[in-house]
C-alpha cells in the first residue's frame, strides 16, 4: 500500500491519545470510541491510501478494412466478424474504428440494427494506410486496461509503413491480431477507352462513353459516382467482345469534380475507373425592358435550374463574354443600336447562346426586300414575318356618324378609331370615311405620317343624319383595291341598322381581292347577324362592344391579325414539329394554350421545333459559328403565357432550352497532363482568338490530396499559350488547379492521377501474420479468443480514501445518534 499525503499519518496517533487521556473521566465510553474511530478513519482519508491490484479487463480497438481494395463480399465477412467480437466481448471495452486512407468514425447505416460496414465514400477510399490505422487504434485506447488491437484488412498497403507501427506496438505491449480478407478478383472486363467532356455545366446531362472488352456474353452493372455518392445506376447487356456503353451524368456543384465509373459482372468482376471533371455554374444574362417582376417566372426558375442570372435593362458591352448565354426578352430589336448588334453576333460566333423571347415589343418595320440584313437578323435563326416589301400596310376605318350612333356609340367609335391610328407606322396607308345617308372621306388614304392630325379629325366626328352602310362599304373597297400595300384591311364602325343593300356582294368581291373586311357593333342595339355576315364574307371578324374598357385593344388586336403585323393576339395551342432532346421529360399532352405570339419565318437551313398551328414557327434555332441561337416567338410572363407559368412544364421547357444553348467550344482552352519522367504536373491555357488574350495572369495553385498544396507559376511560353509547372512526387489522386480568384481566362481545372488502389487485386495475408508475430498477437483467431489475455495483466490503482471518508462519516453519525438518541424517541413520544 502507498500513501499519497505520508506525512498525515503521523497525525494518527492523536485520536488514541485523546483516548487514553479521556478514558477514566467519560461516563460514554461508546461514544468516546465511535469519536476517535470516526476522527482516526478522517486522519487515514487525508494520507491518500492507494493499493495496487491487478486487473484483466481488456481494451480492444477492432480496425476495419472499407477501402476500395477490398470486395463487397469481404465487408460482409468483415461485419460478421465485427459482429461476432462484440457479441464475444462481455464486460470488455470495444471500439471499431473504420479506415481506409485515413480512419474515420463509423457512420449511423453502420451500426442501425447490425454492423454492415460499407466502403468509405469518394477519393478517401483510394488508398489503405495500415500504419496511421494502427496508430489510431493504439491512441483510442484507454488507460488501466489490458490493451489489445484487431486488425482485419486484405493487407494491400500503399501508403504508410505498418512495420513502424508494430514496432511501436510491440515496445507499448499491444498485440496486434489479425485477419486477412481476400482482397478483389482481378476482373476479366477491360476497359479499352473512356471519354467524356472535360468541362460541364452544373445541372447539365452530359455524355459517358466508354468501351469495354467481355470475354463473353454476360449481364452487367454501370454505376456512376460523383466525391464518392452515387449518381446513377443500370443493368445493361454485354455482348463478348467490344461493347460501347453511353450513360448521361448531371452534376449540381461547381469546380473540379472527381466522376468514379464501375462496371461489375458475375464471374467476370469489377473494373472501375475515374476522371477529373471541371464543372462551372453557367452565367446568364437576361435582358428586357418590362417592368420589374414581370419576368419573375423565368428568371427564378432559370435561377433554381443552377444558372447565375443577372438581370438588367442595358446590353453590358464590355462584360459581354464573361457570359455563357444571353437572354433577349419582349425587346423592340429594330431600336437596338447597330454596335450592340454587332456584339450579340460576335458573342454567338465565338460559342456563346442567344435566345430571343418574343412579346408585344417584338416588332419591326418593313424594309426594302434587297436590303442586306443587319448582324442580329445575320445571327438569328428566323426572321420577322410577313416578307419584307418596299410597301406597309393599308387600313381604312369606316365610322357610322349617323343619329343612331349619338352619345356612347360614338364615343366608342372614336376611341376605336384613334387607338389604331396610334400604332400604325409611317409606311402605313390610312384612310378614314364616314358616312350617315351619304359618305364623306374625312382622311382621304395617304401615309400615316401626321398621326396627331388625323386624330384630331377623327375626334371632331359628329353623330347626325340616317344610315345607308353599302354605299359607303362600296366606296371604301373602291378606294383600298388600287392602293400598293402587303396587306388591305377595312374595319366597319356601327351599329349596323341599315338596310343591306348590296354590302354581301361587296364583302366577297373584297375576299376575291384579298382585301379583308371586319365590323365593329357598338351599343346594345345592333344588326349583329348582318355585321357577322359581312364580316365572314370578307375574311375578317365580327366585334360586338358596349363598354370603352379594352376597345382600343380588341380593334388594335383585329387590325394587327388582318394587316400582317408582327404581333398576333389569339389563342393557341403549340404543336410539335420535330422531336428534340429540349422537349425531354416536358409534359406537353397536358400544354396549355398560348395567348399571343409574333410573326415569324424560319431560315431555310433552321430547325423548328414547334409551331402555331403547324404554320408560323414558335421555337427556332440553329448552329451560329461556333455558338447557338433560339428563337422563341411568344413570350414567357402573364400576358400571353398566363397559362403557361403555372404549367408543370414551364420549368423543364425554359430549363432545357436554355442547357442546350450552352457553350460547346470555348475561345481558351485549358489542358492538363502529368509528366512521369519529373513528375510534375504541366497545365497550359491557349488563346487562338487574340480578342481574348488574357490581360492579366492570376496566381495559380495546385491542390490535391491529404492537404497537398502549391503555387504554380504561370507563364507565357508563346503567342496565345500559357504554360505552368508543378512538381507533384508520388502524389496520386484529384489535382485541382484554380486561380486565388475567378478568371474568365484562366478557369479551375482538374486531373486525375490513378491511385494504386484501383488497380491492385488479392490480398497480402503474409504481412498480416507477421504483424500478428511480431507483436505478439494472433493470426486469423476465433472471435471470442480475441478477449484471451493470455496470462497478461494491468497493475492498477485501487484508492482507498473514498471508503474511509465514508467511514468516518458514517461513525461521526452512528455517536450522534448514539448521544441524542433519548432526546429523538421523547420527541417521538409527545407526537
Amino acid at each position: 500500500m502507498t500513501f499519497g499525503q505520508s506525512w498525515v499519518l503521523w497525525l494518527t496517533f492523536l485520536p488514541v491519545v485523546w483516548v487514553v487521556f479521556a478514558w477514566r473521566r467519560s461516563l460514554a465510553k461508546p461514544r468516546l470510541i465511535l469519536k476517535a474511530s470516526s476522527a482516526l478513519a478522517l486522519l487515514l482519508a487525508l494520507s491518500e491510501p492507494r493499493l495496487p491490484v491487478p486487473e484483466t479487463k481488456m481494451a480492444v480497438a477492432v480496425l476495419a478494412d472499407t477501402s476500395d481494395s477490398v470486395s463487397a463480399a469481404d465487408l460482409e465477412q468483415a461485419s460478421a466478424l465485427v459482429s461476432e467480437i462484440l457479441e464475444a466481448s462481455g464486460r470488455h471495452w470495444v471500439k471499431v474504428v473504420p479506415f481506409a486512407r485515413e480512419p474515420r468514425a463509423p457512420e449511423e447505416s453502420e451500426t442501425a440494427s447490425q454492423w454492415r460496414l460499407r466502403h468509405t465514400a469518394g477519393a478517401a477510399a483510394r488508398a489503405t494506410d495500415l500504419e496511421q490505422a494502427l496508430r489510431e487504434g493504439m491512441a483510442t485506447l484507454p488507460a488501466r486496461l489490458v490493451p489489445k488491437i484487431v486488425l482485419i484488412s486484405d493487407g494491400k498497403e500503399n501508403r504508410g509503413d505498418a512495420t513502424r507501427a508494430a514496432w511501436l506496438a510491440s515496445q507499448m505491449g499491444i498485440p496486434v491480431d489479425t485477419y486477412a480478407l481476400r482482397g478483389r478478383e482481378q476482373p476479366r472486363l477491360l476497359v479499352e477507352s473512356v471519354r467524356m467532356p472535360a468541362l460541364v455545366y452544373t445541372g447539365e446531362r452530359f455524355p459517358v462513353e466508354i468501351v469495354v472488352h467481355a470475354p463473353s456474353a454476360c449481364t452487367a452493372r454501370l454505376e456512376i459516382a460523383a466525391e464518392g455518392k452515387l449518381l446513377g445506376a443500370s443493368d445493361l447487356a454485354l455482348e463478348a467482345g467490344a461493347n460501347r456503353l453511353r450513360a448521361r451524368a448531371s452534376l449540381a456543384t461547381d469546380g473540379v469534380v472527381e466522376l468514379s465509373v464501375s462496371i461489375a459482372a458475375e464471374g467476370l468482376g469489377q473494373t472501375r475507373f475515374a476522371h477529373a471533371v471541371s464543372v462551372r455554374q453557367p452565367e446568364l444574362l437576361y435582358l428586357s425592358k418590362d417592368p420589374a417582376g414581370a419576368g419573375r417566372h423565368l428568371v427564378d426558375t432559370l435561377k433554381a435550374a443552377r444558372f447565375s442570372t443577372v438581370e438588367t435593362s442595358e446590353l453590358p458591352m464590355e462584360e459581354l463574354d464573361d457570359y455563357q448565354v444571353a437572354v433577349v426578352n419582349n425587346w423592340d430589336l429594330q431600336s437596338m443600336p447597330e454596335e450592340q448588334k454587332l456584339a450579340l453576333e460576335r458573342f454567338v460566333t465565338r460559342g456563346g447562346g442567344l435566345a430571343i423571347i418574343g412579346g408585344e415589343n417584338n416588332i419591326h418595320l418593313y424594309k426594302e426586300e434587297k436590303a442586306p440584313l443587319d448582324p442580329l437578323e445575320r445571327t438569328l435563326p428566323a426572321t420577322i414575318a410577313p416578307p419584307r416589301s418596299p410597301e406597309g400596310t393599308a387600313v381604312v376605318l369606316i365610322i357610322d356618324k349617323s343619329s343612331s350612333m349619338e352619345g356612347r356609340k360614338m364615343e366608342l367609335a372614336r376611341l376605336a378609331a384613334i387607338g389604331v391610328v396610334e400604332n400604325l407606322r409611317p409606311v402605313d396607308m390610312v384612310g378614314v370615311l364616314v358616312f350617315d345617308n351619304s359618305f364623306q372621306w374625312a382622311v382621304p388614304v395617304r401615309r400615316a405620317e401626321d398621326r396627331s392630325a388625323i386624330k384630331r379629325v377623327i375626334s371632331g366626328i359628329i353623330a347626325d343624319g340616317g344610315t345607308q352602310i353599302a354605299p359607303a362599304l362600296a366606296e371604301a373597297y373602291r378606294r383600298t383595291l388600287p392602293v400598293k400595300a402587303t396587306y388591305r384591311h377595312i374595319v366597319l364602325l356601327t351599329d349596323g341598322i341599315s338596310e343591306e343593300g348590296d354590302s354581301l356582294t361587296v364583302a366577297k368581291e373584297a375576299a376575291a381581292q384579298r382585301v379583308t373586311i371586319s365590323t365593329v357593333g357598338l351599343g346594345q342595339d345592333v344588326n349583329r347577324a348582318y355585321l357577322e355576315r359581312v364580316a365572314a364574307q370578307a375574311r375578317g371578324k365580327s366585334y360586338f362592344l358596349s363598354d370603352p374598357s379594352g376597345v382600343e385593344q380588341i380593334l388594335l388586336r383585329d387590325v394587327r391579325e388582318h394587316t400582317g403585323s408582327t404581333v398576333i393576339e389569339k389563342p393557341f395551342v403549340p404543336a410539335v414539329r420535330r422531336k428534340v432532346e429540349i422537349l425531354d421529360a416536358v409534359p406537353w399532352a397536358s400544354a396549355p394554350e398560348l395567348k399571343g405570339y409574333v410573326r415569324y419565318e424560319a431560315k431555310p437551313s433552321a430547325e423548328v421545333i414547334l409551331a402555331v398551328d403547324d404554320k408560323d414557327p414558335l421555337l427556332v434555332r440553329w448552329q451560329y459559328g461556333l455558338g447557338r441561337a433560339a428563337v422563341f416567338t411568344s413570350d414567357a410572363k402573364s400576358r400571353w403565357a398566363e397559362d403557361w407559368v403555372n404549367w408543370p412544364g414551364f420549368d423543364k421547357f425554359w430549363t432545357n432550352l436554355m442547357r442546350d444553348l450552352l457553350p460547346r467550344v470555348q475561345t481558351w482552352e485549358a489542358s492538363i497532363r502529368f509528366e512521369a519522367a519529373n513528375s510534375e504536373l504541366v497545365v497550359e491555357y491557349r488563346f487562338p482568338d487574340r480578342a481574348s488574350q488574357p490581360s492579366r495572369v492570376p496566381d495559380v495553385y495546385v491542390l490535391g490530396a491529404d492537404g497537398f498544396q502549391r503555387p504554380m507559376e504561370i507563364r507565357k511560353a508563346a503567342e496565345g499559350l500559357y504554360r505552368g509547372r508543378t512538381p507533384v512526387g508520388d502524389q496520386r489522386g484529384l489535382f485541382r488547379v484554380r486561380p486565388l480568384e475567378t478568371n474568365e481566362a484562366f478557369p479551375e481545372t482538374g486531373f486525375y492521377r490513378p491511385e494504386e488502389e484501383l488497380s491492385e487485386w488479392g490480398s497480402n495475408p503474409d504481412l498480416l501474420r507477421r504483424l500478428s508475430e511480431y507483436t505478439g498477437g494472433s493470426f486469423q483467431p476465433q472471435p471470442r479468443d480475441v478477449f484471451r489475455s493470455g496470462g497478461r495483466a494491468i497493475t492498477t490503482v485501487l484508492d482507498l480514501w473514498p471508503a474511509l471518508l465514508g467511514l468516518a462519516i458514517l461513525l461521526g453519525i452512528a455517536e450522534l445518534v448514539l448521544r441524542k438518541w433519548r432526546g429523538i424517541a421523547l420527541a417521538f413520544k409527545r407526537a
